[in-house]
């Protein structure tokens, strides 16, 4: 199936842009989201969309955005991570498997084991004399125009035996201030996030690794981040809730420390606290 034009493939949704026309959105990031991310999806005139379930994980915090689209009526479904790449919005297109998905998308007649490309032919076909329907209308319901401008939640900083901090709920709410940081984020630890870290040109950072899925996506980022000088960790996604910094700084145990983390000490199991000490 040929990407429809009402289709947008995206690898982290911090690259969404505000003046987005396409109603369906494939991602590649995880389905995490306390309302931040729902409140940017309807700003941007999305209608629908499919994200990674990030190894569901502490909390089910990797799919418990599906709520949180229901409620800004967007249909939205999680894709397995072990199917698709997080970080890789192009292989979640092509070999995507949904596994769950919101009564928005039940009720267009989604269902877990769909490919992705096969829900969207379900969204896209609905036939017109449906639109009345609450599941039609959640996809062609009009905008009100507000003028709002989506709040993302601020970093927060603090300290750890001494040693400055910065944590966040998404490694895309960083910006140029974040340069030479020692980060605590939400994120997974796949290409796209990798990227923002070599972005900031961040001292080190600590990940999610999503449940690692398809291809060790989940913390594929850690070797290159290491050939450019960035210490990066990744931790259990049952450890602590992805899109949630707060929790990963005092709950997260490492799962994978790439070997500029190894050259320091850090090791698999040690909370992140305890890895901030050899920082």
């Amino acid at each position: 199936m040929n990407l429809p034009e009402s289709v947008i493939l995206l690898d982290s949704l911090g690259d969404l842009q505000p003046d987005n026309a396409s109603p369906i959105l494939v991602c590649a990031s995880h389905c995490g989201d306390n309302g931040t991310f729902a409140r940017k999806l309807t700003n941007c005139h999305v209608k629908a969309v499919f994200l990674n379930n990030a190894g569901i994980g502490k909390n089910q915090a990797g799919i418990c955005g599906l709520s949180h689209y229901e409620a800004a009526n967007i249909l939205a479904c999680a894709v397995d991570h072990n199917s698709a790449e997080i970080g890789v919005a192009r292989d979640t297109w092509e070999s995507g498997i949904i596994s769950h998905t919101n009564t928005l998308a039940e009720e267009a007649g989604i269902q877990p084991g769909d490919s992705v490309q096969e829900s969207v032919a379900k969204i896209i076909n609905l036939p017109s004399s449906t639109k009345e329907n609450k599941n039609a209308e959640s996809l062609i319901i009009e905008e009100k125009e507000n003028g709002s401008k989506v709040e993302l939640k601020k970093q927060i900083q603090t300290q750890i035996n001494g040693v400055s901090i910065t944590v966040a709920d998404s490694i895309t709410f960083l910006n140029e201030s974040n340069a030479g940081d020692i980060v605590v984020c939400g994120s997974h630890g796949g290409v796209s996030a990798g990227h923002y870290a070599q972005k900031h040109s961040l001292k080190a950072v600590f990940f999610n690794d999503a449940g690692i899925g398809k291809n060790n996506a989940g913390i594929k980022s850690l070797d290159t981040l290491s050939d450019a000088g960035i210490l990066a960790c990744t931790v259990d996604c049952m450890s602590a809730e992805i899109f949630n910094g707060q929790d990963m700084l005092e709950n997260g145990i490492i799962s994978v420390c790439n070997q500029l983390a190894q050259t320091r000490n850090i090791k698999e199991k040690m909370t992140v606290k305890e890895a901030i000490k050899f920082i």
